[in-house]
């Protein structure tokens, strides 16, 4: 007959291994169904590119611009089309459609990349909502163009859309603070629920200051 340490060791040691699997095999499903959301958004978007349904393309090549995963190529080619639907919108004089687009652009950067790296990309986008706030106010006796511009700068100054780091830390804290609190609830041995505490106040630690710093 085992000593009860031992089969308290061993089952922990299965709670442990099941939540990581279970941890793996969604984070696999959901990089699977997000390649596939991504790839579906540039099919209705290009489909509603040739039905001349330019809002609906807007729309869906946003969701493709948002729908980021690993080695997925559908992202990028959703911001290529939003800029080209931003510029063409903007030729047209079709400023609320030009609009829609360059802000699906700063708003899935914002949400899912890192600022540094779509400095570029970002920066443009911004230039291209201050262009058109301005344009929509040409003519218009009560508000001068410039000031249009301004306001738009000052709201995208103060945009308060998490970044990814923020969602990262949330995503991060989340995890560790309830994986901590599991583990810490099955173990017995002394040592190992210490760990697991140490754990569990890292996760917690994570989410104060995530929120705190936002």
């Amino acid at each position: 007959m085992g000593e009860p340490g031992v089969a308290s060791r061993g089952t922990s040691a299965r709670w442990v291994a099941l939540a990581t699997a279970l941890v793996l095999a969604a984070l696999v499903f959901v990089v699977v169904q997000l390649r596939r959301n991504g790839a579906q958004a540039i099919t209705d978007c290009d489909r509603a590119l040739a039905a001349g349904d330019t809002i609906t393309a807007i729309e869906r090549a946003r969701d493709a611009a948002l729908a980021v995963a690993p080695g997925s190529p559908y992202p990028d080619q959703g911001l290529t089309r939003l800029k080209s639907l931003a510029e063409a919108a903007e030729t047209h004089g079709s400023f609320d459609q030009a609009a829609a687009a360059w802000r699906a652009i700063w708003t899935a950067i914002r949400s899912t990349r890192s600022e540094s790296r779509e400095s570029g990309r970002l920066a443009e986008a911004g230039r291209g909502l201050v262009r058109v706030a301005t344009r929509v106010c040409e003519g218009n006796q009560a508000r001068v163009p410039a000031t249009c511009g301004a306001a738009v700068q000052a709201a995208l100054a103060e945009d308060d859309l998490p970044s990814l780091s923020s969602f990262g830390g949330i995503a991060f804290g989340a995890i560790a603070f309830a994986g901590g609190g599991v583990m810490a609830a099955q173990e017995r041995d002394r040592r190992r629920r210490l760990a697991s505490l140490v754990v569990l106040a890292l996760g917690l630690t994570t989410l104060v200051l995530t929120f705190a710093t936002r």
